[in-house]
């Protein structure tokens, strides 16, 4: 690899950045050439050539907030992936804090010597200086097209697309619970091949997350009856400690915090923001630690540990295949002692998501699964034809390959433990895929 440095030094916010030249032409999806540097010393990496790429745009709408830095184990590979996303209330804040904060340093380190990629990305962030009409569904969008970029270049960067993680801090743990509860969002039918990778991801690891991006959810299920004596904290109380035009803006421009009761369109952008209210069997293990030690909501409002009790709560009540939490306040560890970082990186190692759920051309668009939901058998309705077929998790992990199926044979499945699934169904005359979802009851 050419370890030769194109640099452009300026300074920013009192660093020292360099600013590494890439050939990227956003409208032709030409390859993307990231030139890599050996990382400083001050990270104290024991890895056999350890490299990194800063401020690497994924897109062109604001190339200073959409960017992100990339460190490699080695200059050479394909090596699975933690996305950092920073928080700062979604107000403030870049992907240049993992370059001075000594932890952030530390999980590059450990994640660098455990053969794990680490990238830090930034967004655009919530106007705190006069009005926003788009609020923080735009910092959620900026992450979920930094992730998809990410898999769209892959091979040029160097990540294997089938193993990307996320970690964040306060805003950015709650963006990357956004991305780890939401259906998959890649969307086939677009022109733009980015849009349509896959979001899906294999862990989620939150410090100080919010339970809800819909404030209304924290008076009606984080901070009800908050005191044991039946108290709520109320829109009009977090109105008050927030200010309004923090609050406004929040949501893209209010004329009163109680429109987001009242009116349709306000009423959908919440529920896009709810991660509450996207849970399935199906998400991705999440880490979930929230350390404030405040007792009433009003000393911590965004870091409550409420908050995280909500997360676990709702994560165990949907049955996702692992949930760790660290709520101290509440006397709640069930980490058995393993850090959020430790997390992410055992379920790298076993992960592999199938990033090409929505690339796969069809076999036979009548070819269904028969009941669906199934209890112990089922069959292929469609053409009589025969397939070969894998049975995959929700994290795309295979669990059982059985061979050649004949269309309208009963298939036993009754050893199967109850759960989302795909069937991965393999024309071998076509060479055509399919795949299909049903869930195991």
């Amino acid at each position: 690899m050419n370890q030769t440095l194109n640099i452009m030094s300026y300074t920013k916010k009192g660093f020292l950045i360099c600013v590494f030249c890439i050939s990227l032409h956003f409208s032709g999806f030409s390859q993307i050439a990231p030139e890599f540097n050996p990382i400083p010393t001050s990270f104290n990496v024991d890895s056999p050539y350890p490299v990194y790429a800063l401020d690497i745009a994924y897109d062109s709408t604001d190339m200073n907030a959409q960017r992100f830095h990339l460190f490699l184990p080695d200059s050479v590979g394909s090596f699975p992936l933690v996305i950092y996303i920073h928080g700062g209330g979604y107000i403030s804040n870049s992907p240049d804090i993992v370059l001075s904060s000594a932890e952030r340093m530390q999980d590059i380190k450990f994640c660098l010597e455990n053969g794990i990629a680490y990238a830090s990305i930034g967004y655009r962030l919530i106007n705190n200086n006069g009005p926003d009409n788009e609020g923080v569904i735009k910092c959620l969008n900026d992450a979920k097209r930094g992730l998809q970029f990410i898999r769209y270049y892959s091979e040029d960067l160097q990540i294997d697309p089938t193993k990307i993680a996320l970690q964040g801090s306060s805003a950015g743990a709650s963006s990357s619970y956004w991305l780890g509860v939401r259906s998959d969002m890649a969307d086939a039918s677009s022109e733009n091949p980015i849009d349509r990778k896959t979001t899906r991801v294999c862990a989620v690891f939150m410090s100080g997350p919010q339970a809800s991006l819909d404030f209304y959810k924290w008076e009606t299920d984080v901070f009800q009856n908050f005191d044991g004596n039946g108290t709520n904290y109320t829109l009009d109380s977090m109105e008050n400690l927030m200010g309004f035009d923090r609050a406004s803006n929040f949501y893209g421009g209010l004329d009163s915090i109680q429109q987001i009761l009242v009116d349709a369109a306000l009423i959908q952008y919440r529920l896009d923001v709810d991660q509450l209210s996207h849970f399935s069997a199906d998400d991705p293990p999440m880490f979930v630690s929230s350390q404030s030690n405040a007792q009433h909501p009003g000393q911590d409002l965004f870091h409550h540990a409420y908050h995280g009790r909500e997360i676990q709560n709702a994560a165990l009540s949907t049955g996702i295949l692992e949930i760790k939490a660290n709520i101290p306040l509440l006397n709640i560890n069930t980490t058995d002692s393993e850090t959020g970082i430790q997390f992410l990186v055992r379920h790298l190692n076993d992960c592999s998501i199938t990033t090409s759920l929505n690339d796969l051309s069809s076999a036979d668009d009548n070819i269904s699964i028969f009941p669906n939901p199934v209890d112990d058998r089922f069959s292929l309705r469609g053409k009589s034809k025969q397939y070969h077929v894998e049975i995959l998790d929700a994290l795309g992990q295979v669990k059982d390959n059985l061979g050649k199926i004949s269309s309208d044979k009963p298939v036993d499945i009754s050893w199967l433990p109850n759960g989302i699934y795909f069937l991965r169904l393999e024309d071998k005359s076509s060479k055509q895929v399919e795949l299909l979802k049903f869930i195991k009851m």
